[in-house]
């Protein structure tokens, strides 16, 4: 008797859990056929609990696990669902916008085409037809981490990490430490590495789950090794990231650290404080010299009015012999009548040449020193063109048909340019006349300390596809952040003469203010996408020797025609400060 009552449990037991096993059967129609379902139920964990999906159960077709479109997005995301009973198709956005269109295994996501492992269907359950579509994209597509547990028959997913929107950007300098700063609304979570080449470093942290929606910010740093920090979005899909860059010269000691909340993330480097420890003058036959002795790389130079040259050394302090904060040196120079220094910040010294007039000067690093080298204007002095080739060095730019490299097509056309403008008179100064790495803050400084009257930066353009060609001419935005330079007029003059010269699609000027040769030079300046060496016919004018004497004979024309309007007066050329960081330059130091 027992025995029969064991037998008879375990056959009970045995039938139930056939039951709870295969618990869902109906009759539903799949594509307007009807169909019997009988397939194990099919059950959804989000983060460890359970989703009640209603009277639209997942489904196995197929062997795809299917699941309902309105119910989860709408009840699981809290995602907008729309039906367009015209074109069968379905829209749900949150964040962003994903479209369905039944019998399609194509879906669109932000208007991307992502393929589906089986089309969306309508699947008639009761009285009512339900949107079904493939478990695992709808889930990752949103964010979340899903896996298929076969042997439960259930869809484990994770919820998405939460998004941290990145609020803010900034730098800071105190006592010799230099930092980069990230704020978040919510904790963040960084990886960080270095990319090294010579003479181009670059520190960079991914800001791993992140937004920031500001665009590409680029803060100009220019403190002894360290150049900009940029921010931008490194990636949205699958996963956002934020990534932060700051590119150095040479190694600086930095470390990261995290606020105890982990909103805040600070990239600190150990620049040190430079000392300016005395100034003195000699007279060297037609030149006034000014000899500041101090241990910086980084300074600024500029002209104010007609009587005053300035130079402000970063990251400096004041340790004269005598102790004093400010002084003034009388001196009975060719054109200079006194110097004049102060600490005029905490991080800033200047230095101040007083002048009898106009003068022409030059501010270098010599030794240790900073060496000022001054000369009286010549009325009749032609201008001073400086010659940018882009890229160089370890840095060879667009990579164009046949291997073509940037750096050396545009090395030859400014060598060219050069010759043409030396026979024709002009002072010419370039950032390079050979195959090296120069980095563009330094070409914009040594501009701007030599007093050049226009900045020429020569290119050439590139793309991802072969179809782009033609030539154009970026210049900074008049009056753009109160720059009062012309660059509009500079650029069009250019254009017009190279595009006389050369036989190239016109792609005519464009804005460009966050090109830094651009937006750090203080002199009218344009950067010259000569042709596209990515174009296979723009490739081959490049490389060949006429067509860059053509290029180069363009833009001296524009150069010859610039200067006479000059001199004529039906165009006028202005220096800018406004685009520097640098305090009132009209202030006493």
């Amino acid at each position: 008797m027992k025995k029969i009552a064991l037998f008879v449990a375990m056959v009970v037991a045995i039938l139930a859990s056939y039951s709870m096993a295969f618990a869902y059967k109906n009759t539903i129609l799949v594509d307007g056929k009807p169909f019997y379902y009988n397939v194990p139920d099919i059950t959804i964990k989000v983060a460890g609990q359970n989703f009640d999906t209603g009277k639209t159960p997942p489904l196995i077709l197929k062997d795809s696990t299917l699941i309902p479109v309105r119910v989860i997005s709408e009840k699981g995301f809290g995602a907008k669902v729309e039906w367009d009973d015209k074109t069968k198709s379905v829209t749900i956005t949150k964040d962003k916008t994903v479209r369905l269109t039944i019998g399609s295994d194509v879906a669109l996501v932000d208007g991307k085409e992502v393929k589906l492992v089986a089309p969306a269907r309508i699947i008639g359950i009761g009285n009512e037809g339900y949107t079904y579509i493939p478990f695992r994209f709808l889930f990752e597509t949103f964010g979340y981490k899903v896996e298929w547990d076969q042997k439960n028959y259930q869809i484990n997913a994770a919820s998405p990490p939460k998004i941290a929107n990145i609020t803010s950007f900034t730098t800071s300098y105190n006592n010799g430490v230099f930092s980069v700063n990230i704020t978040a609304d919510s904790p963040i979570k960084y990886s960080q590495g270095v990319i090294e080449d010579p003479g181009n470093i670059r520190i960079y942290v991914d800001i791993e789950n992140a937004i920031w929606d500001k665009g590409r910010i680029n803060i100009p740093i220019n403190k002894k090794s360290l150049v900009n920090a940029v921010i931008a979005q490194n990636q949205t899909q699958p996963v956002p990231k934020v990534r932060a860059v700051i590119y150095l010269t040479d190694v600086v000691p930095y470390n990261i650290t995290k606020s105890q909340d982990s909103t805040n993330l600070t990239i600190s480097f150990d620049i040190g404080t430079s000392y300016v420890t005395g100034i003195s003058f000699a007279k060297e036959g037609d030149y006034d010299k000014v000899i500041i002795n101090c241990d910086a790389e980084q300074f600024n130079t500029q002209k104010v009015g007609d009587n005053k040259i300035v130079v402000d050394i970063s990251d400096a302090i004041l340790k004269m012999p005598d102790g004093s904060k400010a002084g003034q040196i009388p001196v009975q120079g060719n054109v200079i009548t006194a110097i004049r220094y102060s600490q005029y910040n905490n991080d800033t010294v200047r230095v101040v040449a007083d002048t009898t007039g106009k003068a022409d000067y030059s501010v270098k690093i010599i030794d240790k020193n900073i060496i000022m080298l001054v000369l009286k204007s010549q009325p009749n002095e032609m201008p001073l063109i400086y010659i940018d080739p882009g890229h160089g060095g370890s840095d060879p730019g667009a990579i164009g048909v046949g291997g073509l490299r940037e750096s050396d097509v545009v090395l030859g056309i400014a060598l060219k340019l050069n010759s043409l403008l030396t026979k024709g008179g002009f002072r010419t100064t370039m950032s390079r006349d050979s195959d090296v790495f120069i980095d563009l803050v330094t070409r914009s400084q040594e501009a701007n300390n030599a007093g050049a009257d226009v900045f020429i930066s020569i290119h050439t353009n590139a793309f991802g596809t072969p179809t782009p060609k033609g030539t154009e001419i970026w210049y900074y935005p008049n009056g753009y952040k109160g720059d009062t330079r012309d660059n509009k007029t500079f650029a069009q003059i250019i254009h017009d003469n190279l595009m006389k010269e050369i036989n190239t699609v016109d792609r005519g000027l464009k804005e460009g203010p966050n090109l830094s040769v651009l937006n750090k030079t203080k002199m009218p300046a344009i950067l010259i996408e000569t042709a596209f060496i990515t174009n296979p016919d723009d490739a081959a004018l490049l490389q060949d020797d006429a067509f860059q004497w053509k290029v180069a004979q363009g833009i001296y024309n524009g150069i010859v025609e610039y200067f006479k309007k000059l001199k004529e007066g039906s165009i006028s050329a202005t220096v800018s400060n406004s685009v520097y960081d640098t305090n009132n330059t009209n202030s006493n130091p």
